[in-house]
């Protein structure tokens, strides 16, 4: 979402496309980007409060929570100037592009599938632990 004020986000949130997952010092929303609700872009506001653990667990229970909402994939954009855009490779994320000019700079897309999560390494062994 790039650089974004509170109530711009808000606004954002509210939108009946969105669902929005709030962590103590930051979320997720997630937005259908298809008619029929295959596919939902994934925007990550964090402080950097947030960043670390808090991003890592509450990602986890997001992307959890939008597979129960019917979704399949999911898509995110890394931002070329901030590398902690970048989705974790750890959860299934698979670069779909190569890097391309847009309004907020250089991006490039990022994909998730529900059965690539559900094989990934970095939730196999977030399951290992929670047993």
């Amino acid at each position: 979402m790039g650089r974004m004020d509170p109530a711009q986000i808000a606004a954002v949130a509210v939108n009946p496309l969105a669902l929005p997952l709030a962590a103590e010092h930051g979320g997720f929303i997630f937005l259908r980007a298809d008619a029929l609700g295959f596919v939902a872009d994934l925007h990550t506001l964090f402080t950097p409060e947030g960043w670390g653990r808090e991003a890592l667990t509450a990602g986890i229970e997001a992307i959890n929570a939008v597979w129960l909402c019917g979704y399949q994939i999911i898509t995110t954009f890394e931002v070329k100037a901030n590398p902690r855009s970048r989705p974790p490779r750890s959860f299934g994320f698979s670069q779909a592009g190569e890097w391309r000019q847009s309004p907020i700079g250089e991006i490039r897309l990022w994909s998730l599938s529900v059965s690539a999560w559900a094989a990934s390494p970095g939730i196999q062994r977030r399951r290992l632990k929670c047993h």
